[in-house]
């Protein structure tokens, strides 16, 4: 018995000793978690940096996002969570009926629970408006397209502590109000999908992703296209679906399911697919300028942009520029707006039911004034970024709180950073 407790406690104190032999061994490699950022390299020591305590919370910081077999154990630990209690330890994902995954925030906008302050919105659409008329007078129109949101499409799978909370009027029925009331043009593919849903043979949506299929989205592209042909009068090439097939689902399709970290993949129903062919013969193709979030990638992805337009040009998030930032980082302040707006037909809004308070874009309609206006000043605002995006580097305690943030938001630390380093900017401006 003896021999026993003594070959346990040699078991467990060598055990002790496995993710340290695995970090400066490696004799296994980890993939990386999806949806968080591990803490940088480790920190450079400074004399002056260990007396005033930085070196050691930077260097804590590391040590806690880089032991041996890390991701290995949370993942094992997401999944017993999951199994046993069916909670998601990634931030803003829900478990609902019949194990649909959903962020919360999307629920919750669903619902009405969190909205957007409603002067914001109507101070947001007089600017909004008196850019309209700017682009009118260089013959551009400004364009809505409402992209669907799975909160909408399966709102009866919502988790059962939400079955108590009745629908409010949300975000998507004001700025629906909203756009009417000023006659702004949109496309409301939201509200077409909840429309064909009962009559469609397969769903549009996935089962434990945010955002629609690559199929659906074609769906959605295809009558943009249409829409854009009927208001130039135009012949635009035509989007040609070759076959449908089933295949293996997109990374894309099941992306909340991979910001949760399992260690096995959830089952998911195989998608239908088209493969694509246009017909861009004799055809005539706008000049497009579209500026949304994540739903326009499945469009971008199938290449119907780069077919059906003279141009591609995506700013994502009015942040990154595609298609150049495949190749090499480029930001919109980077942009010739000159050469860009030089037979320009289209400004395209692209963005989900459930975000459409985030569609302004950390100053889009403003930026866009301005320089319609002739006074731009973006690249002067993104001067000050760069200088709080360091200050917050610099400050170990705040970098900690960032971390935190971004871990119970589920998004990369340098997204959460950014994010803070813009907060600090708008402040400033407010104060000037």
């Amino acid at each position: 018995m003896e021999k026993i407790k003594k070959y346990c406690f040699i078991f467990l104190l060598l055990l002790l000793f496995v993710p340290m032999t695995q970090k400066f061994i490696k004799f296994h490699i980890s993939e990386p978690l999806n949806g968080t950022a591990a803490f940088g390299n480790y920190p450079s020591f400074h004399y002056k940096d260990w007396i005033s305590g930085k070196y050691q919370q930077l260097a804590e910081l590391f040590v806690n996002d880089n032991f041996g077999f890390r991701n290995d154990l949370l993942r094992l630990a997401n999944s017993f969570d999951y199994l046993a209690f069916k909670t998601a330890n990634a931030g803003n994902v829900v478990v609902g009926k019949d194990d649909y995954l959903f962020f919360d925030y999307n629920i919750k906008g669903y619902l009405g629970i969190k909205t957007q302050d409603r002067n914001v919105i109507d101070s947001l659409f007089v600017k909004t408006d008196e850019m309209c008329k700017k682009l009118s007078k260089r013959n551009i129109k400004l364009i809505f397209v409402i992209a669907p949101s799975n909160a909408f499409y399966y709102s009866d799978k919502f988790p059962p502590q939400y079955d108590t909370y009745p629908k409010r009027e949300n975000d998507y029925d004001y700025y629906i109000r909203k756009l009417n009331e000023y006659n702004i043009p949109y496309i409301d593919y939201n509200k077409w999908f909840l429309d064909i849903k009962d009559t469609v043979s397969i769903d549009l949506f996935p089962k434990h992703g945010t955002h629609y299929t690559y199929f659906s989205a074609i769906w959605v592209a295809d009558s943009l296209v249409k829409y854009l042909e009927n208001d130039m009068n135009i012949d635009m090439p035509d989007i040609i679906t070759i076959s449908a097939k089933t295949d293996s689902m997109k990374t894309y399709e099941h992306d909340i399911e991979n910001v949760m970290n399992l260690s096995y993949p959830l089952r998911n129903d195989d998608l239908y697919y088209y493969k694509l062919k246009f017909n861009s013969e004799g055809k005539t193709k706008p000049k497009v300028l579209a500026v949304g979030d994540s739903f326009y990638w499945p469009v971008i992805n199938q290449l119907i942009p780069a077919n059906c337009f003279s141009n591609v040009a995506y700013w994502f998030y009015n942040d990154k520029v595609y298609p150049e930032s495949f190749k090499t980082p480029t930001t919109t302040d980077q942009v010739n707006l000159d050469s860009l707006f030089n037979g320009l037909n289209y400004i395209i809004i692209y963005t989900s039911a459930t975000l459409l308070h985030r569609y302004d874009y950390d100053g889009f309609v403003g930026e866009m004034t301005d320089y319609l206006n002739g006074n731009y000043t973006k690249r002067n605002q993104n001067e000050r970024l760069k200088f709080w995006i360091q200050a917050i580097k610099d400050n170990p305690e705040w970098l900690s709180n960032i971390k935190d943030k971004a871990t119970k938001l589920n998004i990369p630390l340098e997204t959460q950073i950014k994010n803070e380093a813009t907060w600090m900017v708008e402040h400033e401006n407010k104060n000037k």
